[in-house]
């Protein structure tokens, strides 16, 4: 499979909620390395692999969150080595700050040349903090909203569907039409790490066709159909290209900081290719899990992520899971859709 590009991931900052389906697990933790340490590597290992394999684009991000006295630095970082973070933040999970402090902040990320960044709700006020897992966070996000507003810093808002929140989107759109933002984005969640939690939440499409045609408007435009019609469909495209994500951990760092960055691509594809070999394809996972009278809808990406999880679990979790990204993973291009 060709490797087109290489991720660095430093979960270095904790985050302040307690989301309910988290893909990261993430619990006011950190599992990364010091911020500046990680840019170190990242800056060292990026100009090497341009030399070394220069088909394959590098970029360098962190999380849990963004809240990071760092902030300024990373984006700094991220726009002279050409990352995602020189334009674009999550900016879910901060701490709590005041209006005057949050107008100081949005007006540094717009300074900074951040051109977008995104908030998530998951619906309307009491139901949205309990799946934060944070008492105010849904009035904090609306603060946030406004001082991005106020900094003339362009906002999208994110917005997970599922069967508890359906009733919630018209009063939700309501409060929302009131803030100056750039798109919303109404998305199935996945299954990745607490994802799993929410997967008897899903959707089916009689339940999303009962939606204000303003929220189905806002829907994603990624393929999605029930399982039973991606099974009837049979079309899983073999992946070909994959995007490899290095993540930093106090186990690794001081191996990798001696690694050249050929070396580390290496064994990440390595890893990847061990994996390729004992995951059965699309075709036999879906004649093993398929459940063709499933009325959910799923993105294919989603789908096979479940079915693949299924494998694992069920041959004993002997397998290193490229597909779990709280340590290094692999995202097969063809099935993003």
């Amino acid at each position: 499979m060709k490797t087109v590009s290489l991720g660095i991931a430093n979960y270095c900052v904790p985050c302040h909620a307690r989301c309910r389906y988290c893909l990261l697990c993430a619990r006011g933790q950190t599992s990364g390395v010091d911020g500046r340490r990680g840019a170190a590597l990242a800056g060292r290992v990026l100009p090497e692999l341009a030399g070394a394999r220069p088909e394959v684009k590098g970029f360098y991000y962190i999380g849990y969150c963004m809240d990071t006295p760092e902030l300024g630095e990373y984006i700094r970082f991220c726009r002279a080595h050409a990352s995602p973070g020189a334009r674009f933040l999550q900016m879910n999970g901060f701490a709590f700050r005041g209006q005057d402090e949050l107008r100081k902040l949005t007006d540094s990320i717009r300074d900074g040349g951040v051109t977008l960044i995104d908030l998530t709700f998951y619906g309307t006020e009491a139901y949205h903090d309990r799946f934060a897992g944070r008492a105010g966070d849904f009035r904090f996000l609306l603060k946030m909203l406004e001082a991005a507003n106020a900094s003339g810093l362009p906002v999208h808002i994110s917005i997970p569907l599922i069967r508890e929140n359906l009733g919630q989107m018209p009063e939700l759109f309501r409060t929302l039409s009131g803030y100056e933002v750039e798109k919303r984005l109404v998305f199935l969640p996945h299954s990745k790490g607490r994802g799993r939690s929410v997967q008897d939440q899903r959707i089916t499409r009689r339940e999303f066709e009962g939606l204000p045609e303003e929220v189905r408007r806002s829907f994603t435009a990624v393929p999605h159909r029930t399982e039973g019609e991606w099974l009837a469909a049979g079309e899983f495209p073999e992946a070909r290209t994959r995007n490899l994500n290095l993540v930093l951990n106090a186990e690794n760092i001081g191996r990798l900081e001696r690694m050249p960055a050929g070396e580390i691509l290496r064994r990440l594809e390595e890893m990847d290719d061990e994996y390729l070999r004992c995951m059965p394809p699309p075709r036999a996972l879906a004649a093993r899990y398929g459940r063709p009278e499933n009325e959910q809808l799923f993105r294919l990406r989603d789908l096979l992520l479940l079915w693949r999880q299924r494998y694992i679990e069920e041959t004993g979790g002997a397998l290193y899971d490229m597909k779990d990204e709280s340590h290094h993973f692999s995202v097969y291009l063809e099935e993003q859709g």
